[in-house]
This record gives C-alpha cells, sequence and structure tokens, in this order.
C-alpha cells in the first residue's frame, strides 16, 4: 500500500468541535475517507453503511444507542477465546488474511525526537460501525497475539505523548500478567470538569480492567466490548433499540467490570506500578 508520511506539523494539537470554525478535515482525514469509500463503492466491506438510526437514552449518562442490524447479522463471528495468554492461531482469522484492497494505507512517521514508531498499516474494518472505521495493525507478518504492544500505542498516541503511552503499557502489561481482560480507548475531548473549565480540549486516554469471561454470555441484550463501556451501543435489532433503558445497558456493562472492592485494589496497585 502507499505510505502516508507524516510530521510534527501534521499534528492537530487544539481540535475542533464538529460544528465548530476550523473543523475542516486535515490532510490525514481526507486520505483516510477517500480510501474507505473507495473501498465501500467497490463491494469490499460485508454490508452497505448507510445512516444509522441513533439516539441518546434518557438519564445522566447519556449513553448513544445506534440500530446496526448488518453489523450484528453478517460481521465474522467472533473467534472462541480460552485464555488470555492465547497463542497466534494459524488456521483461525488472523490480520496477515487481509485481501490487499483492504489496506488502505502503510502510517509512517518522519522526524521528530527519537527513533520513528514502526510503521502502522492501516486497513478497513470490513464490519464497520461507522463511516471510516478502520483498523491500525502493528507489524501484521509479526504473527502476534492481539496485546497491546508499546510501537503499537506509541503509534496511535505519538511522540508527544509518549510518557502517557509509556504510563498506559505498563499498566497494560499488569492486567494481562494477572490474567485480567482489558480495553483501552483514546479520544479528543473536553476535560473531566466539563466544557469552558479554561482547560480545552485535550486527549483522554481510559483502561478498562475486565472479567476474564470468554465465549457468548446467555442472555445479555448486547455484546460488552469496547464501543459499549465507551458509551456507544451498536445494537442488533429494532425493538430493542426503542426499548433499551439506561438502567438496563448500565446493567448489562457492569456484568463484565470488576467488583469495586477489586476495582480499588486494583487500582491501589497501578498507581503504586506508575509511581515506581
Amino acid at each position: 500500500p502507499e505510505e502516508f508520511v507524516y510530521g510534527e506539523e501534521d499534528f492537530v494539537l487544539q481540535a475542533a468541535g464538529w460544528g465548530d470554525p476550523g473543523s475542516a478535515p486535515s490532510r490525514f482525514d481526507r486520505l483516510l475517507l477517500a480510501g474507505w469509500s473507495d473501498r465501500m463503492e467497490r463491494g469490499l466491506f460485508r454490508y452497505r453503511l448507510g445512516a444509522l438510526p441513533t439516539r441518546v437514552l434518557p438519564g445522566p449518562v447519556r449513553l448513544v444507542a445506534q440500530l446496526n442490524a448488518q453489523r450484528s447479522a453478517e460481521r465474522r463471528p467472533p473467534q472462541p477465546v480460552r485464555s488470555l495468554r492465547d497463542p497466534f492461531a494459524p488456521g483461525a482469522f488472523n490480520f496477515p488474511r487481509l485481501r490487499p484492497a483492504e489496506l488502505l494505507f502503510r502510517l509512517r512517521r518522519a522526524g521528530g525526537p527519537g527513533p520513528p514508531p514502526e510503521p502502522l498499516l492501516v486497513a478497513i474494518n470490513a464490519s464497520p460501525l461507522e463511516r471510516g472505521h478502520v483498523l491500525l495493525l502493528p507489524e501484521p507478518e509479526r504473527r502476534l497475539p492481539q496485546a497491546l504492544t508499546a510501537p503499537a500505542l506509541r503509534g496511535a498516541l505519538e511522540g508527544a505523548l509518549e510518557p502517557v503511552s509509556r504510563a498506559v503499557c505498563r499498566a497494560a502489561e499488569h492486567l494481562g500478567g494477572a490474567g485480567l481482560a482489558y480495553n483501552v480507548l483514546a479520544t479528543r475531548g473536553d476535560p473531566p470538569a466539563g466544557p469552558g473549565t479554561g482547560d480545552g480540549r485535550g486527549l483522554r486516554v481510559l483502561l478498562w480492567a475486565r472479567r476474564p469471561l470468554f465465549g457468548p454470555k446467555a442472555g445479555e441484550p448486547f455484546a460488552v466490548a469496547l464501543c459499549e463501556l465507551a458509551g456507544l451501543l451498536p445494537l442488533p435489532t429494532e425493538p430493542l433499540y426503542r426499548d433499551i433503558t439506561e438502567a438496563q445497558a448500565l446493567s448489562a456493562i457492569r456484568q463484565h467490570l470488576l467488583p469495586e472492592p477489586e476495582l480499588l485494589h486494583l487500582g491501589g496497585e497501578l498507581a503504586r506500578l506508575l509511581e515506581s
């Protein structure tokens, strides 16, 4: 695939909101969306993504529900997981099996302090949640299990946030060593105190420690993965989309999180780890 070479001048340090002046797509945005739309027109996705019905669930948390029945019906079935330490399985689906046309470009940094991170492949997610939904793939030919690595996180967060990426990686390694599943989300947003507090928009990195539950969960209204933890609920059926309440959604999500006493104990362990 072609290369997208970027430098310090390409970083958007103070992002605008969707409706703000100056929110025009960047050079990276334009290349990604053009490639993504081209692959959609060429039929490389499992389904054609149209407008998705979306609503905010009433309640203080303001979870976002979205009806995406095609993703539920047509996505590749999740692989069974027996252990957090499962080795790479060459006979199952893996990223080296992606068709060449599913690759959009290779992401490579030029210049900057220190050695550049390893290039990342950017590929379409063939079962998309939204327009522009892509995968960042660090060195797929090395056939690594899906565990967070320092080069992958550094490539995603970049050099200006290297201390953050190093801390998140140490925390993730600690969780993996303890046999705990986890999800990591990096997102732009207003400061925790809310907009207008004087700190401006920044980057939040959230790490959720989860119960190590494997396989499908009987009776669950929806699967719980990164999007659901972050507050976006892609739902498979119209009645569920129409009728689900915030309390029901939060109850389903909390089934996958650690009990509060265990979470507080783990938080203390991670705080001591990152202070050392």
